[in-house]
């Protein structure tokens, strides 16, 4: 069933995502075409202080603003149809799960987004799609980390490295709750 969870992508991001906020505490996370928020619920879950989901699919947003809503947390999840790089750089993980043509085409959009050193996990792929997509990331300044594969799926891992700054004063990334301009 779409969106419950139970795909190997969304499994794949889902224990990387837990065993991240487990390593360290994250102030901010970004779920790329977040569909029901899976992901995004469980950052939250682990105590991330600013949550967003973005999606181009309105249903989808509707459905993962449901599914936050009964989680009764006291974070709120930010979920909307705005681009990845809205915030600039301030998500210290950034998560995307979706098809190999959307993570190149927001490649720019989804680099813009990661703090100095920030995790970024991509799935959505099988492994065939590995090189492309980390020759892609790789060119934006991204260094990759590892490739875990669940059946016939790959999940990669990138980190941005802590002196990328972007303009921004080095080691701490932007954590105004304003909009980037």
């Amino acid at each position: 069933m779409f969106g419950d969870g139970s795909h190997p992508t969304t499994r794949l991001c889902a224990g990387a995502v837990d065993l991240l906020c487990r390593q360290r505490k994250l102030g901010a996370v970004l779920d790329v075409g977040t569909g029901t928020g899976v992901l995004a619920r469980i950052a939250r879950a682990h105590g991330a202080e600013f949550v967003v989901g973005t999606d181009v699919d309105p249903l989808a947003l509707g459905w993962a603003q449901q599914l936050c809503d009964l989680d009764g947390s006291a974070v709120e999840a930010l979920l909307t149809a705005a681009p990845p790089d809205t915030w600039g750089p301030r998500f210290e993980l950034v998560v995307a799960n979706i098809l190999q043509g959307p993570l190149e085409q927001l490649a720019p959009q989804i680099c813009a987004a990661l703090a100095p050193g920030g995790d970024l996990l991509l799935s959505g792929f099988t492994p065939i799609q590995v090189p492309p997509l980390r020759l892609v990331y790789e060119r934006h300044g991204l260094r990759f980390v590892q490739e875990a594969r669940l059946g016939e799926w790959s999940l990669l891992r990138f980190q941005r490295p802590a002196s990328a700054t972007n303009g921004l004063p080095s080691g701490k990334p932007f954590w105004s709750d304003q909009q980037a301009t």
